[in-house]
């Protein structure tokens, strides 16, 4: 197991989902739980295999998942404040795979940010979580381009899904409207 797959473990050991079940916010809380278990899951598989690219991915989308239900009020006992990092060792002989997979995500996650816009009015607090959720989103895309261009490859790949994460989950939360690509989002 990698360090990122075993913190994703841990870190969905420790939180407890805070609306109730069998309410519309306990409902989006199971989904958020259910999708990084699922991605979890998926990482423990490629991990398994020797496809650390994907692994590598699929704990840092769960992450991006989690965070953005933390920030929303979804869980209590995540620390999402922490810096994350998503530096790690991808072997020689995926390194192709690395790249090709981090330029696509870098795409995804451009046009993800394009594709949204908050829906709640704009005199609600919603409204603004949505606009920090956007931020979050776009804030994983630069810090990925950076990265990328000094060469942390991994990195990047781990911004880019983390980012998309926090997306994806405001549109399952309903903080967004999707106002282009609607098939890139978990609907």
């Amino acid at each position: 197991m990698t360090p990122l797959l075993a913190a994703l473990a841990a870190a969905l050991d420790s939180i407890e989902p805070l609306p109730p079940e069998r309410t519309p916010l306990g409902t989006v809380s199971a989904v958020i739980m259910r999708m990084a278990r699922s991605y979890l899951s998926d990482g423990m598989v490629f991990c398994e295999r020797g496809d650390d690219v994907n692994a590598h991915a699929s704990a840092a989308y769960a992450f991006g998942w989690l965070d953005a239900g933390s920030y929303i009020g979804f869980f209590a006992g995540l620390n999402s404040e922490e810096t994350r990092s998503f530096d790690g060792t991808i072997p020689g002989a995926q390194q192709h795979r690395l790249l090709e997979k981090t330029g696509r995500y870098e795409r995804l996650l451009c046009e993800a940010t394009c594709s949204l816009s908050p829906a709640p009015d704009p005199e609600t607090p919603m409204y603004a979580a949505a606009g920090h959720l956007l931020f979050e989103g776009q804030g994983a895309l630069e810090r990925g381009r950076r990265l990328s261009d000094e060469g942390r490859t991994a990195a990047a790949l781990g911004w880019y899904s983390y980012g998309f994460g926090w997306l994806d989950a405001g549109v399952q939360a309903g903080l967004f409207s999707v106002v282009g690509s609607r098939e890139i989002f978990t609907v």
